[in-house]
């Protein structure tokens, strides 16, 4: 077993795609301070397992670091693997939206179960589901926008085509 299991067994059972944590945050986790290459060298964050024991814990328990900063001493690790199926009940995360973790408590009963009929009807998880509904309401919005410039003031009809296409290719 490695030392750096504590930091593993942290970030396995942590629902978010993404954590920030501070230098000393990760020591409290693993019950030691970092070594002192971890406060001197951006390096010693990487994701290249190598012989880094720390790296491969993350990296084993399916996270990556990201936006080290060394002189603020504080690093973000970002989920790298998809949740467990036990994990996806409590939090969702869509899949090139890394940033992006939905938990039941935060909508309203109604609001989980549309999301669960949407996911149901395609291979969308949670995140996903409310992914697409977002990215709809956007498209939506940008289709006012685009009628209100128009009764505004009449636009060249080629300007009006350039917005339509911009749109409709997001």
């Amino acid at each position: 077993m490695s030392k750096y299991e504590p930091l593993s067994k942290f970030l396995k059972s942590r629902p978010a795609s993404e954590l920030p944590m501070t230098f000393t945050e990760v020591e409290s986790v693993l019950g030691f301070p970092l070594p002192p290459s971890a406060r001197s060298y951006p390096a010693w964050w990487s994701n290249n397992v190598g012989t880094n024991v720390a790296v491969r814990s993350w990296r084993e328990a399916g996270w990556k670091t990201s936006r080290v900063d060394v002189p603020g001493e504080r690093v973000t690790f970002v989920r790298d693997a998809p949740l467990s199926p036990a994990t996806q009940e409590e939090a969702a995360t869509a899949g090139d939206c890394s940033e992006f973790t939905l938990r039941r408590s935060d909508l309203s009963r109604s609001a989980w179960r549309m999301l669960e009929e949407l996911a149901e009807g395609s291979d969308a998880g949670f995140a996903q589901a409310a992914v697409r509904i977002i990215e709809n309401a956007a498209q939506a919005r940008r289709r006012e926008l685009i009628s209100s410039f128009e009764s505004f003031a009449p636009l060249e009809a080629n300007s009006v085509s350039l917005i339509r296409e911009d749109r409709d290719g997001r």
